[in-house]
């Protein structure tokens, strides 16, 4: 078996291998690592292992990883390594002590399978369990408030019509509109913890995002806010695999919070196109915008800067683009309006399922 034939057969492995010295310098790398990690032959060998991990783990880690590799045989466990571009990759890392034959010398074989991927899965696991639990804990809250909710405003629309007139009339339509509020809180509340699991279909976006328009458009009368819809191609009607139901209530949300940050007339602006592998979705406004102190937290639960307001509606819509496999994007200079962009996959499928493999 020729080195040539193990070179070849090595480079078919999955899994990044990199060979070095007992002092960490590299000796080889199979293709695999060298698109992992970014680094061809010539900028690699020679070099250190080392500009693979990060800078804090150079002290200790990496000299230990070579220790016990040499005294103990080799070394396992999971860490983060990064890439030419100084991007953090998720590794599995293994490695083997070589013991050579008369003047070969020793060598260290470093075996790197990237988790990443893995570790994003186990985390959104970790996240839907979490909510899961939420939406148990919210489901109750929600039926012990409801009730007692339910009653008061009952007991007091009954009264309110035995009132004719004077301060007391006043006070029970008060008291029924903050029960009107208090029950739209829960709602929102609920809705949030106990999103349905998404039902893809293939389906319109254009016809989706109409939809979304033509169920805001009364408020946005009201507010005398104009909203005009336009798309890149004229006639262009994309179709994907989506949950069209969960994706229009996520654009109510952006759409409806652009018209509250609305004082007065003003507009909004709602633009279909294509990038690439995705589809884009851009609502701008021109509102009084968000500042940069703000911009960061304004996807988290119950983050708002008005009082009357729940803070929950973006925190749901940036869920629900998230679970659809897009992103959410968002930019804005105070008062100078706001632009949300939204990201979403044309293709949610593996392309040996979508056609003829070239």
């Amino acid at each position: 078996m020729t080195p040539r034939f193990l070179h070849q057969a090595i480079d078919l492995i999955e899994n990044a291998i990199i060979i070095t010295d007992t002092s960490g310098t590299i000796l080889y790398l199979n293709k695999r690592a060298q698109k992992l990690f970014g680094y061809g032959v010539k900028a690699s060998l020679g070099k250190s292992i080392g500009m693979l991990f990060l800078p804090d783990d150079l002290t200790h880690f990496l000299p230990n990883i070579l220790k016990k590799s040499q005294l103990k045989g080799g070394y396992k466990g999971e860490n983060l390594l990064r890439d030419r571009n100084n991007t953090r990759v998720f590794v599995r890392l293994a490695t083997s002590l070589y013991r050579g034959e008369n003047t070969d010398g020793n060598w260290i074989v470093f075996t790197i399978q990237d988790i990443t991927k893995l570790k994003e899965l186990e985390r959104n696991y970790y996240e839907s369990q979490r909510l899961a639990s939420l939406g148990r804990m919210v489901e109750e809250i929600a039926h012990k408030i409801r009730n007692p909710v339910v009653s008061i405003g009952g007991f007091a629309k009954r009264i309110s019509k035995k009132i004719s007139q004077g301060n007391q009339l006043q006070y029970f339509k008060m008291i029924q509109e903050e029960v009107r509020s208090l029950e739209g809180i829960v709602d929102q509340v609920q809705g949030f913890a106990t999103l349905p699991k998404s039902v893809y279909n293939k389906q319109s976006i254009r016809e989706i995002i109409e939809g979304s328009l033509k169920s805001i458009s009364a408020n946005a009368s009201r507010k005398r806010v104009l909203i005009d819809f336009e798309m890149e191609k004229p006639n262009w009607s994309p179709t994907v695999f989506i949950d069209g139901g969960l994706l229009a209530r996520a654009l109510r949300y952006i759409l409806d919070n652009a018209i509250e940050a609305i004082d007065g007339e003003g507009s909004i602006h709602v633009k279909l196109f294509s990038k690439g592998h995705f589809i884009g979705i851009e609502i701008s406004d021109s509102g009084c915008g968000i500042s940069e102190e703000h911009l960061g937290a304004i996807f988290d639960p119950f983050f708002t800067t008005k009082p009357s307001k729940v803070g929950i509606s973006l925190a749901t819509a940036h869920r629900i683009i998230k679970e659809q496999g897009g992103t959410i994007q968002v930019s804005s200079k105070q008062g100078k309006g706001a632009c949300f962009t939204i990201f979403l996959p044309k293709e949610r499928r593996r392309k040996i399922r979508t056609g003829a493999l070239s």
